[in-house]
């Protein structure tokens, strides 16, 4: 029993360790992680890229299939190229694997030494997210040589010998143990890792290794699946067909198992072989799917429920009448209906790019009736917190009223923006057939994507009240303002040396660029009480800022 439990501890120690490597590091450069999965839209070799490096470094095909299916949902990847970035992922993540399965002792206590000592010495916010990434893989390295020792020592129970035997004999019990485990601990990388733990300590053969690494894949598939079980259609389709892809490479090689590992056997050594299998497998599933990319998206397509239509206008789920007689309750209901509405206007805004790049009408529409959406929400959350105010409130809920408006009114003016400037700047480039110059596209792509990001950032501090995220968010409007500047001297000069497409869209670019330098004021504007609060708000800027 003591030899199971310390196996217990192992795993649970090698998932941790996974789990402060994926915070550490969405933490220091989650937002740009996110940013190089939209920005390679519609080109194969820099979305796939994106989709393997992005997971590396998350050490989760599973997370980097999650921000993909999102943004496709959103309108903002499309399907194909989504499937295309998950395909990438799978691959990534299988290098990752590969790279922590090598038992290279001394680099454990180096990695731990260095990931603590650092993170302890420092107070910087970044620097300390990649010091805890680095004692999260010193972690997985020390858990993994554990396993290999413990499993050593399970190899001479026999009551436990009698049932991995069952498993060992019956390959498909054996795959279906590996989907099972998979979804349980929600990451194949770690399934991965505990088959080549097993396979070291002579736990499992290879070959049941092998089979176990097969059930890993599968559930790897499977995770995202259930996830957008109930998300748009568009984030389904691609993580759909990246299960149906991994099925069939799965199915393709089952049969051949015994041979390729005698194959492995010639190649790697024993304890390297469900590493080096695992990463064949998903080059080999990438490549058919980058091929057949078009019709997996279609056959998924087919196969899934398309989305319930909603004529009805969005209406509040939140206002609770009952909870007015508690303002803190009361509160917190009108927080969760602005986070409502924050959702609805953060659409707006990413679903703006691909209607200013492409041009489609459809979206724009749609579009524009968020807005009244956005609009609807804004006037029932005012009346709600006016009923609060009338109760008698504290000097802190009193505060957190304010605010309340405060945030809501910023995305009451988003709203507007987009709506009626943006969707309005759109509607004449269609009319007007122009098309922007691919430097002036870009540089909106480029600010877009800040904007964006500010966007995440902002509704994150309202959520938290984090003085540390309201000071990132503050500081992003120096950013978009110096992006926004060189923008306006680039197409500036474009024009200088008769850049066709500049010269007919000049006036365009430019209320463009001016639309989201707004929005994003709107966005750090939402910083300054957070700030105020702790006390951290630079005393000229607010002044400035407040006149």
């Amino acid at each position: 029993m003591s030899v199971l439990l310390e196996l217990l501890g192992a795993i649970a120690l090698m998932l941790w360790g996974l789990r402060m490597v994926r915070t550490g590091v969405m933490r220091a450069y989650g937002s740009r992680l996110a940013q190089l999965a939209r920005q390679a839209e519609g080109r194969i070799a820099p979305t796939f890229l994106s989709g393997l490096f992005v997971a590396i470094f998350l050490q989760s095909s599973t997370a980097t299939a999650m921000i993909v299916s999102s943004f496709a949902g959103q309108g903002i990847l499309s399907t194909g190229s989504a499937l295309i970035t998950i395909l990438g992922a799978d691959v990534g993540t299988a290098i990752a694997v590969l790279i922590a399965s090598q038992k290279i002792t001394l680099v454990s206590p180096v990695l731990l030494a260095t990931g603590v000592f650092g993170f302890l010495a420092t107070e910087n916010n970044k620097t300390r997210n990649l010091f805890r990434a680095v004692s999260g893989l010193g972690l997985i390295l020390l858990a993994l040589s554990l396993i290999g020792k413990i499993g050593a020592g399970l190899a001479d129970l026999e009551g436990f010998n009698t049932v991995m035997q069952v498993f060992v004999t019956q390959p498909f019990l054996m795959v279906l143990f590996g989907i099972v485990l998979t979804y349980l601990a929600h990451s194949s990388l770690a399934i991965v890792l505990l088959a080549v733990g097993f396979v070291q300590s002579t736990l499992l053969g290879t070959e049941a290794g092998l089979f176990l690494v097969l059930g890993a894949n599968i559930g790897s598939g499977l995770l995202p699946v259930v996830a957008n079980w109930n998300s748009p259609l568009n984030a389904r389709i691609p993580v759909t067909a990246n299960l149906i892809i991994r099925a069939f490479g799965v199915a393709a090689v089952f049969p051949f198992v015994s041979y390729l590992v005698a194959v492995y056997g010639d190649l790697f050594p024993a304890t390297t072989i469900p590493a080096a299998f695992h990463l064949a497998l998903n080059l080999g599933v990438a490549v058919v799917g980058l091929v057949f990319s078009f019709l997996l998206v279609k056959l998924a397509a087919s196969l899934l429920p398309v989305d319930k239509s909603d004529d009805e206008a969005v209406e509040p789920k939140h206002l609770d009448e009952e909870a007015l007689a508690s303002p803190s309750q009361a509160l917190a209901c009108a927080k969760r209906e602005a986070l409502n509405m924050a959702d609805i206007a953060q659409t707006m805004v990413r679903q703006a790019l691909p209607v200013l790049k492409k041009g489609n009408e459809n979206l724009r529409q749609e579009i524009v009736a968020m807005d009244d959406s956005v609009d609807h929400l804004f006037d029932a959350i005012k009346i709600y917190i006016a009923r609060i105010m009338r109760e008698e409130l504290s000097e802190e809920e009193s505060q957190r009223a304010m605010d309340l408006l405060s945030f809501t009114a910023n995305m009451e003016h988003i709203g507007d923006i987009v709506d009626g400037s943006l969707m309005e700047l759109a509607a004449k480039k269609i009319k007007l057939h122009t098309q922007f110059s691919d430097e002036g596209l870009a540089e909106i792509t480029e600010l877009h994507e800040a904007v964006s990001t500010t966007f995440d950032l902002a509704i994150n501090t309202f959520v938290s009240d984090d003085s540390e995220l309201a000071r990132l968010l503050y500081e992003a409007k120096s950013s978009v303002r110096l992006l926004e500047s060189k923008s306006v001297t680039m197409h500036l000069e474009r024009i200088g040396t008769g850049v066709s497409d500049s010269i007919e869209t000049s006036s365009l670019h430019l209320d463009v660029i001016r639309d989201l330098k707004r929005i994003n004021s709107h966005l750090t504007s939402i910083a300054y009480p957070v700030l105020k609060a702790s006390g951290e708000v630079p005393k000229t800027k607010w002044k400035r800022s407040s006149g």
